[in-house]
């Protein structure tokens, strides 16, 4: 067992890891939010102009954009014109589950679960009043993970730090 100074210090790291751990899981979930905000607002100018097919409009959507959903849109994609005759809805399923993403919620699932399954029926108008409800629903959890990312992480390094440094003081 690791005692005095040198035990103190692997406490206060130990504890500032996990603090920082945690910090990271609410940005994560922060920036995917952002970004999956950023794909639906451009879904919505892609099918205002109404010249893609949906296989086309999900990978003009997922252009560019990374890791994260951009992922996940391609791999609609990628099913739908794998097995044409599913449902954007079942593409949508499947996909979701294929590619897990860190940090990703109940609220944002159910949203984009909803969407898909809007997508896949109707006109243009009402794809596109679809995606503008799910952009509309997924805002004030953005919102609440950037102001739980902002205050909460720093506040979990600060206490993951105080905890390890306790931890540290009573050992040593």
């Amino acid at each position: 067992m690791i005692t005095g100074a040198a035990g103190a210090l692997l406490c206060v790291a130990a504890g500032l890891s996990l603090g920082m751990a945690v910090r990271e899981r609410w940005s994560a979930r922060y920036r995917l939010l952002t970004q999956t905000q950023e794909m639906l607002a451009k879904l919505r100018i892609l099918l205002s102009q109404e010249r893609l097919g949906m296989c086309e409009l999900l990978e003009a959507c997922a252009e560019g954009g990374g890791d994260g959903m951009p992922v996940r849109f391609a791999a609609v994609a990628a099913q739908l014109r794998q097995e044409p005759l599913l449902s954007l809805a079942e593409a949508y399923r499947t996909a979701a589950g294929q590619t897990r993403l860190f940090g990703e919620g109940a609220e944002e699932k159910a949203a984009l679960e909803q969407l898909f399954g809007d997508l896949g029926m109707g006109t243009a108008a009402m794809r596109e009043a679809a995606a503008a409800s799910c952009l509309r629903r997924l805002k004030p959890a953005a919102e609440e993970a950037e102001r739980r990312s902002r205050t909460g992480g720093r506040l979990c390094v600060q206490l993951g730090m105080l905890a390890g440094a306790m931890l540290g003081i009573i050992l040593w």
